[in-house]
């Protein structure tokens, strides 16, 4: 078992969308996890009468005191777009997601790494490249990130197709922002680490206190396959003892089917890792 801050495994949050928190509420509430509600990725929410959906929530989540966040939409949506047009598309779409997570009571909305560079780990950016993206998402992201910082969201940076963390890294640090903070996807990291990338356990120290929100889920190295954990090629030992040397510690969500949610919840928790 590890050495964890006040010996407390931490409590390991949940991915849901609407129709499925349904039937895990109690499940949620119980164990006071922390929660990401990921409708907003859709279409069809954030451009239709979303409020009545938001209302639902809070009523459904009475009792629930876990932190609460948003995943933000993503196809289509790069949030260092160089086109003017696009990037008033891109900064509308994620204030009305700002405007969901504020409905929900949410305290972190994630966005997609702007970083879709082509190349291997070693060299996949240069310094112009890696400048140019973080000046195009300071610009684009301008009035979101007043409005996250006004009513105290933090919008968290998530690798997507990142071969290495020290870009993503920077664009974070770049902003000099409580509001602006990292997120890790360990399978995604766990894909790139068999196209040349570091293993998910560096990612964590890379990203250091700037780390404040991660995605749990594994896979085979070949595919985005949001399996449980343990049923895959991540060293979880390895992870989580890097997770336990930042301060504070990040929200852990499972993003992953709800049987694949228990399954790991009953796998961490048998080696001391979480529960």
């Amino acid at each position: 078992m590890l050495a964890y801050v006040n010996d407390e495994l931490p409590v390991l949050g949940a991915a849901l969308k609407l129709s499925t928190l349904r039937r895990r509420v109690v499940w949620i509430i119980e164990n006071q996890r922390d929660l990401e509600l990921q409708d907003p990725c859709l279409p069809e929410v954030l451009e239709g009468d979303w409020k009545v959906q938001a209302r639902e929530i809070c009523t459904m989540l009475d009792g629930h005191r876990g932190r609460r966040g948003v995943h933000a939409p993503y196809d289509g949506v790069h949030v260092a777009t160089p086109h003017s047009s696009l990037a008033v598309a891109v900064r509308d779409t994620l204030l009305r997601a700002l405007e969901f997570a504020a409905a929900v009571g949410g305290t972190h909305l994630v966005l997609h790494s702007p970083f879709l560079f082509f190349g291997t780990a070693q060299g996949a950016h240069s310094a112009a490249e890696v400048s140019a993206a973080i000046e195009r998402t300071h610009r684009n992201l301008a009035a979101v990130l007043e409005a996250a910082a006004a009513q105290q969201t933090a919008l968290v940076f998530e690798n997507i197709f990142d071969l290495r963390p020290d870009p993503i890294d920077a664009l974070v640090r770049s902003f000099d922002s409580p509001w602006v903070r990292r997120s890790l996807d360990a399978g995604h990291a766990n894909l790139m680490r068999t196209r040349g990338g570091p293993p998910a356990d560096r990612w964590v120290e890379s990203s250091g206190d700037l780390l404040a929100h991660v995605h749990l889920a594994d896979n085979d190295g070949e595919s985005d396959r949001h399996w449980a954990a343990g049923e895959g090629t991540i060293n979880w030992r390895s992870f989580f003892f890097a997770l336990d040397q930042v301060k504070p510690r990040p929200r852990l969500i499972l993003e992953m089917s709800p049987e694949r949610q228990d399954a790991s919840v009953r796998w961490l928790s048998e080696r001391g890792l979480a529960r």
